[in-house]
């Protein structure tokens, strides 16, 4: 029977934040309210795989899990454990700022520097165990004072109670520890389909055995024994076959290869995986997230497949896939039933795995400029032949853009990532996905700017353009000042302006975007020359040399694509008058048909396609045609071009970003038609992981993606979080 009297109404007063510590676990263990589990004070010691070293005041653990929390007495703190806490437990003296909700406010977000610390700090604590545990949600208890909060959270949103006097206030606390834990694991909201191995399992050992020996330029293996940490939980998990219901698959994991900060959203994890048949060795990659459910996004694996069946290159090739079956998120519903008649911005998610053949290493591993430039245009041709297939893919990231060793030993491009894409015909109504899709560093300006935006080709193409220049600026040699680059890659590409329909472009990108080249004149503390306030890429130099003032390679594509995307901005931002439309686009050049590609980028030969051929859907430009070839008019190719390009010259070159055959034309011709270095990739310019490099950032708005951010959307929505009643 649930506890008919509360055991906090015979406890002290504490007397700091300390003596709560001791005070709340020591009740909540002699009331011996929750069978098999005991509550831990861990206010000190962080857990031992986690480099931040935050620690979670208390906790309930369950009592086999307590060697690892290392509790020597009743008086002793032990050592957060992310990997098998079952509740966490925060613990703030006041009432007040301490709060992380303030109830006085219509949607309980704080402004309160504290409160705004306090939200930061227990979601970055939920964060932790969401990354160290397979939960489809979990709880947390807040003590506030003689006042607590019960909070759940999902992958969707977050709820609290009202704030409640634990001490006077009948038995309502221990009732919810009392029922929660008899709940089934699945009710207390463990992934039953994720089985975590025991340290000396056969499993476990078998992962172990597989890498022992393995050749030193096998990326695969190699990446793999990295990521067997002994303090990390590892896993066999269930994948459902969608071709096959009734045959899951299931692959044995370790510590993630990637994992998406935040807490609500997406919340992929990437696994290099083992299967777990005994026969099959062959490494796989593994794909779990928490998709978005909406009748116009189609599931990863069926946008997989469909490419497949159209033959198009560089992309995965998929293995199984399928929903896990009853993990979904509830927060929005819940919203929904307190708030009847007011639009819910919180999104449903649905827990979903995914297995491909191809296991890939991240774009920043490239071995110099060119295999760079390779891999974005592999990369670009799977884009290209998906459109012309009726399918754009929304979400061109770093990220998303992988290396990839084929049989032969040569590396290409693989574009990853097609759970946000969309069919075209998909895109012309209004049911689409109502807010910014993407990754905020490499959405384009037109975007940034315009949350509901129909993303389009020259959006992609754009996209395509920033994750050249992230990597480039980071790795290879140019005439930004190195202790300035830290700040322009936040600028650039972290950065927003404030707007009151919420965040918009930061400043430097937009800039860059409209005016066609990318300003140093802040970064820059020396100023060689003329050159030096204009961002360019330049020849490496040998150890003790002059640098150089030969161009790299990869300078005239910047400064190429940056007249193509200033252009298109210029036509935007001053539209023509009608009465003078005919002459000026009748009045396209030719430029020559595309070349065939038959001397090759990668080990393949091929003969380039028509991009049009085959495709469906609307036309993403106001252009009467696409070129086939692309149409150059560059700056300083005549000397006696007026400084301000007419809008003739302005739509020549705004013409090459309504199809992919000129940007892919100039990255073939740039790589087979000009000398590269061959060792031009320098050391990594962007600050580790941990380093202070930039202002402190919002604690509530975490994560690479902005459109992830915790509590749902902050771009604009006048979005109420509220609190169970």
């Amino acid at each position: 029977m649930p506890p008919s009297t509360n055991p906090f109404r015979d406890m002290g007063e504490p007397s700091s934040e300390k003596d709560m510590y001791y005070k709340i676990t020591n009740t909540l263990n002699r009331a011996d309210i929750c069978s098999g589990y005991s509550f831990v004070a861990t206010p000190h010691k962080g857990d031992s795989s986690d480099e931040s070293g935050q620690a979670v005041d208390c906790g309930m653990y369950p009592d086999a899990a307590l060697s690892r929390v290392n509790v020597a007495g009743e008086k002793d703190f032990g050592r957060t454990d992310w990997s098998s806490v079952e509740i966490a437990i925060e613990c703030k003296s006041s009432a007040t700022s301490g709060d992380p909700f303030d109830e006085c406010i219509d949607n309980d977000e704080p402004n309160a520097d504290s409160r705004r610390k306090v939200l930061g700090q227990i979601l970055s604590y939920m964060e932790l165990v969401f990354d160290r545990q397979h939960r489809t949600f979990q709880y947390m208890i807040l003590f506030l004072g003689n006042f607590a909060r019960i909070l759940r959270v999902d992958r969707s949103g977050i709820f609290a109670t009202h704030k409640f006097s634990y001490r006077e206030e009948d038995t309502k606390l221990v009732r919810f520890l009392w029922h929660y834990s008899r709940l089934s694991p699945e009710a207390r909201g463990h992934d039953t389909t994720a089985v975590r191995l025991h340290p000396r399992s056969k499993e476990a050992n078998r992962m172990r055995n597989r890498v022992k020996n393995v050749a030193e330029d096998d990326y695969v293996a190699q990446s793999f024994k990295k990521l067997l940490d002994e303090d990390w939980p590892w896993w066999k998990l269930e994948v459902s076959n969608e071709t096959n219901p009734k045959e899951p698959q299931y692959y044995l994991v370790a510590k993630p290869h990637f994992q998406a900060p935040g807490v609500a959203g997406r919340a992929t994890r990437g696994y290099i995986a083992l299967p777990a048949k005994h026969k099959d060795d062959t490494f796989v990659y593994l794909k779990d997230a928490w998709r978005v459910v909406s009748d116009d996004i189609d599931k990863e694996g069926v946008i997989l497949e469909t490419l497949r069946q159209h033959q198009v290159q560089y992309i995965p090739s998929l293995l199984c896939h399928g929903d896990v079956a009853g993990q979904e998120t509830k927060t929005q519903a819940v919203w929904s039933r307190l708030f009847p008649g007011e639009t819910c911005y919180l999104k449903r998610h649905q827990h979903y795995r995914l297995v491909v053949k191809e296991v890939g290493k991240p774009l920043e591993d490239f071995t110099n400029g060119a295999e760079l430039v390779q891999a974005l245009w592999c990369c670009l041709k799977a884009h290209q032949q998906a459109y012309a297939h009726g399918i754009i893919h929304r979400d061109i990231s770093a990220g998303n853009i992988l290396l990839y060793r084929r049989a032969d030993g040569r590396w290409q491009g693989l574009l990853n990532d097609w759970e946000l894409s969309k069919k075209l015909v998909q895109q012309e109504g209004d049911g689409r996905q109502p807010d910014l899709t993407g990754t905020w560093q490499f959405l384009s300006v037109g975007a940034l700017n315009n949350h509901t935006k129909v993303i389009v080709v020259q959006d992609e193409l754009e996209s395509f353009f920033h994750v050249l220049l992230y990597i480039a600026i980071r790795f290879l040699p140019h005439n930004c000042d190195s202790t300035s680059v830290p700040q322009f890659l936040k600028d650039y590409f972290d950065d927003y302006s404030p707007h009151v329909n919420g965040h918009r472009c930061g400043t430097v990108k937009l800039n860059a975007m409209y005016h066609g080249r990318i300003d140093l004149t802040v970064y820059n503390n020396s100023k060689e020359d003329e050159d030096s306030a204009n961002l360019h890429f330049i020849w490496p130099s040998k150890p003790n040399e002059t640098r150089h003032k030969r161009k790299h390679p990869l300078d005239g594509l910047i400064e190429t694509f940056l007249s193509w995307f200033a252009a298109y901005y210029e036509l935007i931002l001053t539209p023509k008058a009608e009465d003078a439309e005919t002459a000026e686009i009748g009045d396209e050049e030719d430029g020559g048909e595309f070349p065939s590609i038959l001397a090759e980028i990668g080990p393949e030969k091929e003969l380039e396609e028509a991009e049009e051929q085959g495709r469906s859907g609307s036309e993403s430009s106001s252009s009467a045609s696409s070129p086939t070839a692309t149409v150059l008019d560059l700056p300083g190719q005549n000397a006696d071009r007026p400084q301000k390009p007419s809008r003739r010259t302005l739509e020549k070159r705004a013409r090459n970003l309504d199809s992919h055959a000129p940007m892919l034309n100039e990255l073939y011709n740039t790589l087979t038609k000009k000398k590269w270095p061959t060792e031009d990739r320098c050391d990594d310019r962007k600050p580790k992981k941990g380093a202070r490099w930039a202002p402190a950032e919002d604690p509530v708005a975490r994560g690479s993606k902005r459109s992830s951010d915790v509590l749902a959307e902050r771009l604009g929505k006048p979005a109420k979080r509220s609190r169970v009643q």
